[in-house]
């Protein structure tokens, strides 16, 4: 529509949208240039406004991968309607510069001054944002042919997603930042389509990145290469597609990228829009180079100029499911999902002080599930389309009927290792597992869940383990005080069997399907124990990066075969076969930054990209509640995952721990072994060491992996992970002849292992399957290399 701005200056607004004109998908970005000169570039959802003067007839479009379009303004409309036709577009056209690239002088600059752009840098902000998703299918050859062409099951197809899709979820989260990293979510109001468990519209919404600015630009959980990072010119090829002149005199330099011919990293492909104001991200759009896991995700963000800084404005997420489809029989419709986020009450370094951020880094605000319509309408961008009223009216109806909210429930259950059976939720691990000691184990346990109680959980399990043949049973109780500090109090009794010189950390509990659970198989020297626990765990607002415990413990342990403990007092020894401890300990757990969800069913970690660091101080009560030893221990465990670019990721734990006085072999530290000649590969465990081949009552450890993905060796979909494998211990032993009737190694001289692992070898998307083998040498390795070799097969899960 043409509206008179100023009679003197002559001027008028046009507006519209810009289409595909194969998909009728909104086109963002797109250029748009009036013959007087003036113009724009449409926004992430294809929009555009501007003033230009009332006699210009045309505009011109262009936009990489279509044909330039010269377009005459229809007065007639109250909005423009234009649809470009895609072109051949190939990037992987080979481009000979006399010199220089071109493009490498403009990524240089940005580079240099990411700093200064990226949001993140700030010393503060805070915005509010909308984020809406829908998920259909991709059926464009029947939504958009004449339909006397269609059969019977297109025509179904096609009036169906006529009225409505498949899915839509909507939410509104309030951000907080403060550097250095401190950063507060909350959610004020979601949305979902069948469902009352806000959950799920939260955890879409962080599927990329918000800001372009990091060294690895992460996408569904998956870390690629920036391309707008140090060295990105020797791996990516850019080129300089168009230039646009803006009216303040800023050139804006529309870029396209993807990795070089022949370069092997993780990277992505697509365009940026460079705005030589401080050389910032205007725009981008950006996907995966290559993807083997059967989803392919696109982004595009854009960006304005708000108070004097480069902020996000919008967001888009595409997502194409290849793997999950929707068939009518004869053809299949891969699923789609469109996300969008929409950024609007920024403000830049405001003063927010720490008091203003929670326990935890995302909370889910009480109510934020049932907002009225009011609520909604204050930060929609647009109200909802007949279409999208209509998904919700029937997927709420179908959800209410099927119950999705219990499916719901039993999905975030089961991912905490229970499965929910009405009052009850029963533990995987106590159904069955097996080790050296017990061979198969079969039992029974369950906990009381929320529809008993929201704050007393009862618990209680038995089973049998057919080659100790004996039972095992006990039961607990724990009080939650305070949900948002996650303060739980409990007490718990048991008669089961507990491995010799196990270290117990809490928050590093495994589930069984996790590779890292694969080395409990290898148990061997285990103890008969009777005992009871107290335990409290808590976090503290001020340091929520720090989960605490405070416990005491009371057991009653009878050694495995003849093993005896000879105790010194006074140049006398005793003879002790059966070991009364007791104990408390205090301890926590910290992990900077770490990005935890507050769920209605408890809290789940999205992890934190800094080590994470368990300390644990225990001292041993002689003469008190039966207690038989005196004794201090402290452990440590450090742990870190990092992604080298161009390298791969790298895993190092760091584990050890001190302990004075005399105590029995069970409350030493033993070696963690997982050696068998063949056998599963079970990561940061000693593959050529025997279960109880070491102990020690000081050590420390070390396990390093480093997992090239697939930079080393790929062809089509065939790409093996290579992950080399070194580990290493050393350790003393006080007073050895202490421990009788047993015989075992001390670590003085060290213990070493390195090897291969080839994962992937079979990728099934749910689990995949590889093989490798690990080499012992040093000081402990045998004459016979023969003998130090352990061969392994690897399984791992995508969840």
């Amino acid at each position: 529509m043409l509206i008179p701005a100023s009679l003197s200056a002559q001027q008028v607004l046009v507006s519209g949208k810009v289409f595909d004109k194969t998909s009728d998908e909104p086109l963002a970005f797109v250029n748009i240039v009036s013959d007087d000169g003036s113009g724009t570039i449409t926004d992430i959802d294809g929009k555009f406004s501007f003033m230009t003067n009332n006699d210009n007839c045309c505009i011109n479009l262009s936009y990489i991968g279509y044909e330039e379009y010269r377009y005459t303004i229809d007065n007639t409309l109250k909005e423009q309607q234009i649809s470009l036709t895609p072109k051949i577009f190939d990037l992987e056209e080979v481009i000979i510069f006399p010199g220089e690239n071109p493009a490498h002088r403009i990524i240089r600059n940005v580079v240099a001054n990411r700093d200064n752009n990226n949001p993140e840098k700030l010393n503060s902000f805070s915005y509010t944002s909308y984020d809406k998703m829908i998920f259909t299918i991709d059926a464009d050859s029947v939504m958009k042919t004449d339909t006397s062409l269609l059969d019977t099951n297109q025509l179904k197809v096609r009036n169906f997603f006529d009225k409505q899709h498949i899915f839509i979820m909507e939410s509104v989260t309030e951000r907080k930042y403060k550097s250095p990293g401190l950063n507060q979510e909350n959610v004020l109001a979601t949305r979902v389509s069948g469902l009352n468990d806000p959950v799920m519209a939260f955890m879409i919404s962080q599927i990329q990145s918000t800001s372009f600015y990091d060294e690895l630009i992460q996408i569904a959980g998956n870390d690629y290469i920036n391309p707008v990072s140090k060295g990105s010119t020797n791996k990516y090829f850019f080129l300089i597609e168009d230039t646009i002149i803006s009216g303040n005199n800023d050139s804006t330099y529309i870029i396209s990228f993807r990795p070089k011919v022949n370069t092997r990293f993780d990277g992505l492909k697509g365009f940026l829009h460079i705005n030589t104001n401080r050389w910032a991200i205007q725009n981008v759009k950006a996907e995966p180079q290559n993807d083997s896991t059967g989803i392919r995700i696109k982004i595009q963000q854009g960006y304005e100029f708000v108070q004097d800084q480069w902020f996000p404005t919008q967001l888009n997420t595409d997502i194409i499911f290849n793997m999950a489809t929707a068939s009518d029989g004869q053809n299949s419709y891969p699923l789609t999902g469109i996300g969008k986020t929409y950024i609007k009450d920024v403000k830049i370094n405001p003063d927010i002080k720490k008091s203003e951020f929670g326990y935890h880094e995302v909370e889910i605000e009480e109510g934020a599930g049932s907002r009225k319509s009011e609520y909604w309408k204050e930060y929609r961008v647009d109200s909802l389309t007949q279409k999208e009223l209509e998904t919700y009216r029937v997927i709420d109806s179908i959800g209410k009927a099927n119950n999705f909210d219990k499916y719901a429930s039993t999905f975030q259950t089961l991912i905490t290792g229970q499965i929910p059976f009405k009052f009850l939720n029963f533990d995987m691990d106590k159904f069955i597992h097996y080790n050296e000691y017990e061979g198969l184990y079969l039992g029974i346990g369950a906990h009381t869940n929320h529809k008993i109680s929201e704050i007393v959980t009862l618990g209680g399990y038995w089973g049998y383990g057919f080659r100790d043949k004996s039972a095992k049973y006990g039961g607990d109780i724990s009080v939650r005080l305070h949900r948002r500090s996650e303060s739980v109090v409990s007490l718990k009794a048991y008669n089961k069997v507990i491995v010799s010189g196990e270290t117990d950390l809490f928050g590093d509990n495994n589930q069984m399907w996790q590779p890292e659970y694969f080395y409990r198989f290898f148990y061997r020297d285990m103890n008969n124990t009777k005992g009871g626990e107290f335990d409290y765990k808590f976090r503290m607002r001020p340091l929520r990066d720090f989960k605490w415990r405070i416990s005491s413990r009371i057991q009653k342990k009878s050694p495995y075969e003849s093993y005896y403990f000879l105790k010194w007092t006074n140049d006398q020894s005793e003879e002790i076969r059966t070991f009364n401890t007791f104990d408390i300990s205090a301890g926590f757990r910290f992990a900077y930054r770490e990005k935890i969800l507050q769920t209605t069913r408890g809290h789940v970690s999205l992890g934190s990209k800094y080590p994470i660091v368990w300390i644990n101080y225990t001292k041993g009560f002689e003469n008190f509640l039966d207690g038989e030893f005196d004794y201090d221990r402290i452990d440590v465990k450090v742990n870190y995952t990092h992604y080298f670019k161009y390298l791969g990721e790298s895993d190092i734990t760091i584990s050890g721990g001190l302990i004075s006085g005399q105590i029995p072999l069970s409350n030493l530290y033993r070696g963690v072994g997982s050696f068998s000649r063949f056998t599963i590969y079970a990561p940061k465990s000693f593959g050529t060491m025997g279960a109880n081949e070491f102990y020690s009552d000081r050590y420390v450890s070390l396990y390093y992996q480093h997992n090239f993905k697939n930079l080393l060796f790929s062809i089509g979909g065939f790409q093996p992970e290579f992950v080399v494998v070194t580990n290493l211990t050393f350790g003393s032993l006080s007073n050895k002849d202490n421990h009788q009737n047993v015989e075992f190694n001390t670590l003085e001289k060290g213990y070493y292992e390195s090897g291969l692992i080839i994962r992937k070898l079979l990728n099934l998307q749910l689990y995949d399957l590889g093989a490798g083998v690990l080499y012992r040498y040093g000081p402990n390795g045998y004459n016979s290399a023969s003998k130090n070799l352990a061969y392994k097969f690897s399984l791992y899960y995508s969840f």
